[in-house]
């Protein structure tokens, strides 16, 4: 039943009749007062329809919170101890796309590891990742824009390294331009890892069939976070998301697809060799790692 209300608190939200979607949400509370997801979607939408849908995107603070906590900190564990079994035992040169602020590659890191090249557009994350590879003593070449932009300006370069990574990074990139830029990295480097989620393809968030999975994952996550985190966690950010799924209004950033489309996709740029291995059971999906040799 309460399912069923913040169905239709989706589909009022996607509409822009934020009073209405409250209330929906609001009957799916008392429907289920025990259940974690229908309350925090009743605050969340309740501030919508009093405050505006401007005044709460995603808080900073939300996101340091459920980045560094809950699934968050087994499946970066698992990662980067993942990506560390494929680094050469022999000095080598390696690209990090969508470094962040280092949470998956400063672990990973071996001796071998001679120098880093970083991609990542958002500023503060990338000053952060270079000030401990400085600490480290490990050298670096940070480019603060996205992979196409790093892609064009490095074309003319005979740029290459043996290791190229990129952790739940390249769902950010529009799906026409993913073909060119994996064909661009197969002629960059001799392995590529990628690590990404076996989550489903959200083109129609409305769909009944993709509701029930986001109905179903989302207390899973907001579990993780019962303690005291959880209003930080919960309006700060996986409120956010979940509702963002149906936003009509806003340029969509994240275009997740099934594990096996990505393989799909490596091949056809060019790879000979993929394989996959599980990472971790994630509360969204499950995260695997793609190993891609030309």
């Amino acid at each position: 039943m309460s399912d069923d209300f913040l169905y239709l608190a989706l589909q009022a939200f996607s509409n822009e009749r934020y009073a209405e979607a409250a209330a929906f949400a609001e009957r799916a509370a008392q429907a289920d007062p025990e259940a974690l997801l229908p309350r925090a979607a009743a605050v969340y939408l309740a501030r919508v329809a009093r405050e505006g849908k401007r005044n709460v995107y995603v808080s900073p603070e939300g996101f340091r919170v459920f980045i560094r906590g809950g699934g968050n900190v087994p499946l970066y564990q698992e990662t980067s101890t993942a990506l560390a079994r494929y680094y050469p035992n022999e000095p080598f040169e390696l690209l990090d796309i969508g470094v962040g602020d280092g949470l998956a590659l400063l672990p990973a890191l071996t001796p071998a590891v001679r120098r880093v090249t970083l991609v990542e557009p958002a500023a503060p994350l990338l000053e952060r990742t270079t000030q401990e590879l400085a600490t480290r003593g490990v050298g670096f070449e940070a480019f603060a824009g996205n992979l196409q932009a790093f892609a064009a300006e490095a074309r003319t370069q005979p740029l290459r390294w043996e290791v190229a990574q990129a952790t739940f990074s390249l769902h950010s990139l529009a799906p026409s331009a993913r073909p060119e830029l994996l064909r661009w990295l197969r002629s960059r480097c001799e392995t590529l890892l990628i690590a990404e989620f076996d989550a489903p393809v959200m083109d129609e968030p409305l769909n009944p069939e993709t509701m029930r999975y986001v109905l179903s994952r989302y207390p899973q996550g907001l579990a993780e976070y019962a303690g005291t985190d959880f209003d930080t966690v919960a309006q700060g950010f996986l409120m956010p998301v979940m509702f963002g799924y149906v936003d009509r209004s806003v340029t969509r950033t994240t275009f997740e697809h099934p594990i096996t489309l990505w393989e799909q996709m490596l091949r056809e740029a060019g790879f000979a060799r993929v394989e996959r291995r599980l990472l971790y059971s994630y509360w969204w999906a499950p995260a695997w790692l793609l190993v891609a040799h030309p």
